[in-house]
């Protein structure tokens, strides 16, 4: 019962989303950046000043439809994701598909695992979204989404890396934060390695669903 107020909140909070996907406003100097190959990593207000709130661009050589399924299918993140040991999705009674996520820390930090729900649109067409919100796990917090846009001419796409996170650990957030802004970049890296990948390959990207 408890897990299907909880859903039921996650329905609620994800309907306000119920809007066009679009790409973050850019400043002329990340739009620089972007075009030059590299990441641009804002910091954001983490809900309630507790954790880490962070948002991490990059371009990557390839269309929207392309990215999308690597970002999508959250199964196969172990495969590509940076600290990601075990990831898989199952479906729970009266909560929904979850997607569950196992992050390996440096010693002496704990390894961290979250169950999330996630709101998966696209609109307009080759605009898309993935939204989570956590159910369970050794968070307080951990929401945030993708989201996948077309760039320049649409033969390449931006990819937007948002979150708002609270980790169960005995360490100040001055130093979580560190440490998340300095993996934001790697992500990005990775997410370019697989689609290179996964387009290199006879079936493409779709493969990944």
């Amino acid at each position: 019962m408890r897990f299907a107020v909880v859903y039921s909140a996650v329905l609620m909070s994800f309907s306000a989303l119920a809007q066009p996907v679009t790409g973050p406003q850019l400043t002329e100097a990340e739009q620089k950046q972007l075009a030059a190959g590299a990441v641009v990593i804002r910091e954001t207000a983490p809900t309630g000043g507790k954790g880490v709130g962070a948002m991490a661009f990059g371009v990557v050589d390839a269309n929207s439809d392309e990215v999308w399924p690597v970002l999508r299918d959250c199964q196969l993140f172990w495969k590509f994701m940076p600290r990601t040991k075990k990831s898989w999705v199952k479906d729970e009674e009266g909560v929904g598909r979850i997607c569950h996520v196992e992050l390996s820390m440096p010693f002496p930090l704990p390894d961290l695992w979250s169950d999330t729900v996630a709101e998966i649109r696209e609109e307009p067409k080759g605009h898309y979204l993935r939204a989570w919100k956590l159910v369970r796990g050794t968070y307080h917090r951990n929401d945030g989404s993708w989201t996948v846009v077309p760039w320049a001419d649409a033969a390449k796409s931006l990819v937007v890396y948002s979150i708002d996170t609270d980790p169960k650990m005995a360490v100040p957030d001055g130093l979580i934060r560190m440490g998340q802004k300095s993996s934001l970049p790697d992500v990005i890296s990775q997410i370019r390695k697989r689609v290179a990948q996964l387009r290199s390959e006879p079936s493409g990207p779709a493969a990944s669903k």
